[in-house]
């Protein structure tokens, strides 16, 4: 049973990890083993907050604040495991560019193996590259990152899917969840008006989660004041018929949406237009556009979705995608 030290620091979408890793065998120890706090501050710290967003005209501090809570509860963290004096066969890290220098250096002294994935392109995560020496490799999701990165220990390896249970009936027509902006507001408002136009009883459940920068009002979208849990997003993507998909600017690499779509069935319409050279690309599921030009959508919707062959969906399964990245 190989041994994992797994560090993530989004423990909302580390559980789905945690989960298949130990369905598939291996023995885990969890960093983050409890969700992080984030702006929950002590009565002190409150008041360090209003000093600073009044008398000194810092509305940034609230954010040193969190990160320095953060800090603290990481060094806790690192010395809980530093007194179990447990070695690893392998450390895999999410997003080692969240994770402080000390830790990772830690990890690196007890692990045979350390890998890190990125699945944000490194336009956003760059700082990861500081530590590239730590790694035995960093993997990133976007294969354009090898070419602008040339001379760093880099492959390419896109998301994976978890394979859950997919026989909910699909109740919802059109879904997306995420996190509100200006530009996301604006694209599902507009397409949602296009979709009621080809049949006012679609069943829409467009989901964005208010910021303290875009609060909006809505009678389109579903505005939340708490994000989902990523359990929470698989059941709706279980019970939907098509998802939508909002690239980054900042990158090309494919979201989860497109490995939940294999697991769930689920149609998805979507403006990253490098999905179109991967295997399971088909255009009766796939329908790309830039939210501007939508025409072809209504013969898109009303085409049955294709099933992709098992050759192709399995080795985006988790089982089989953790054993290219561990090499076994």
């Amino acid at each position: 049973m190989p041994s994992v030290l797994f560090i993530y620091k989004n423990t909302n979408l580390a559980q789905q990890f945690v989960k298949h890793f130990r369905l598939n065998g291996y023995s885990l120890y969890e960093f983050y083993d409890a969700p992080i706090p984030y702006y929950e501050f002590s009565g002190l710290q409150r008041l360090e907050n209003i000093y600073y967003r009044v008398v000194k005209k810092d509305i940034q501090h609230i954010h040193n604040i969190n990160h320095r809570n953060f800090i603290n509860l990481t060094n806790r963290k690192l010395k809980q495991l530093q007194k179990q004096n447990l070695k690893f066969d392998y450390c895999f890290i999410i997003r080692g560019d969240l994770i402080p220098e000390n830790v990772l250096k830690y990890a690196r002294s007890v692990s045979t193996k350390m890998i890190d994935y990125q699945l944000d392109g490194l336009a956003v995560s760059e700082k990861i590259l500081e530590y590239n020496s730590l790694f035995n490799q960093i993997y990133v999701f976007d294969e354009q990152d090898l070419v602008d990165y040339p001379d760093y220990n880099l492959k390419a390896i896109t998301n994976c899917f978890f394979e859950e249970d997919n026989s909910t009936e699909k109740s919802i027509d059109f879904s997306y969840i995420g996190v509100n902006t200006e530009n996301r507001f604006d694209i599902l408002s507009d397409i949602y008006d296009v979709l009621k136009r080809i049949n006012k009883d679609f069943k829409i459940n467009f989901y964005l989660k208010q910021d303290e920068f875009h609060a909006k009002v809505s009678d389109k979208l579903i505005m939340l004041n708490k994000p989902f849990t990523y359990q929470e997003c698989l059941e709706i993507s279980n019970e939907s018929k098509i998802l939508i998909d909002l690239k980054r600017e900042e990158h090309d690499g494919l979201s989860l949406r497109f490995f939940e779509a294999m697991n769930y069935n689920n149609k998805i319409i979507t403006n990253n237009r490098s999905v179109a050279k991967y295997d399971f690309y088909n255009p009766n599921n796939i329908f790309i556009t830039d939210f501007k030009n939508l025409e072809g959508l209504e013969s898109f919707i009303q085409k049955p979705f294709v099933k992709i062959s098992d050759e192709i969906i399995n080795q985006y399964d988790f089982k089989y995608w953790i054993n290219r990245i561990f090499n076994l």
